[in-house]
């Protein structure tokens, strides 16, 4: 695959070998995130302090902690398990932003992504320099956006204070109750 172009203020070619070191391959899905966050950065405009929150847990959160300075880590990207791929970036002080989404109604023109995101054919069915040629065709045309202001819901929180559960001896934000959500919950694990 002969990758031109420039995505996300970096040759295409580049972008795809972060992707892959970061991703462990170049996914589609990821590839076409950092088209969304390249879009979305430009309409928010450079200058805006930007949180992001990605709809899917799947690619899409690596392309933002790639191509923003939103991470996990440091709390600028909200993760939500809605399954829809979507992301939104906005300025944390005002909350107004952008949503981008890829546009099922907008795929039918490029069959490889439509074929890929709506699982028409089985993974090995559609070569990976076929798909990611696609996308690079496509650009943004396959893309919508619209102005958003995020609500309050999704203000990150500040961690005010530290406590040790009596459950089980640990730190916790004491905000959650008498413990920490892992003894209140069951926690995710048994001790081997």
């Amino acid at each position: 695959m002969d990758v031109a172009g420039v995505l996300c203020g970096r040759p295409a070619a580049r972008a795809l070998e972060e992707i892959a070191r970061f991703h462990g391959a170049p996914a589609p899905g990821v590839v076409i995130g950092a088209v969304m966050v390249d879009w979305a950065r430009e309409l928010i405009g450079p200058e805006v302090e930007a949180d992001a929150i990605a709809e899917t847990e799947r690619c899409l959160p690596d392309a933002v902690q790639l191509f923003t300075p939103c991470t996990l880590g440091n709390g600028w990207l909200r993760v939500l398990d809605w399954d829809r791929f979507a992301l939104t970036l906005y300025d944390r002080f005002d909350r107004r932003g952008v949503r981008v989404w890829l546009d099922a109604g907008k795929t039918s023109g490029y069959p490889a992504i439509h074929d890929w995101f709506l699982k028409r054919l089985p993974k090995h069915a559609l070569p990976l320099d076929t798909l990611l040629n696609s996308i690079f065709e496509a650009g943004r045309a396959v893309l919508s956006a619209r102005p958003v202001h995020v609500n309050a819901l999704l203000r990150r929180s500040k961690k005010e204070a530290v406590g040790i559960c009596p459950g089980c001896g640990e730190a916790f934000d004491p905000r959650a109750g008498d413990l920490c959500k892992g003894c209140l919950n069951g926690g995710y694990f048994t001790w081997g």
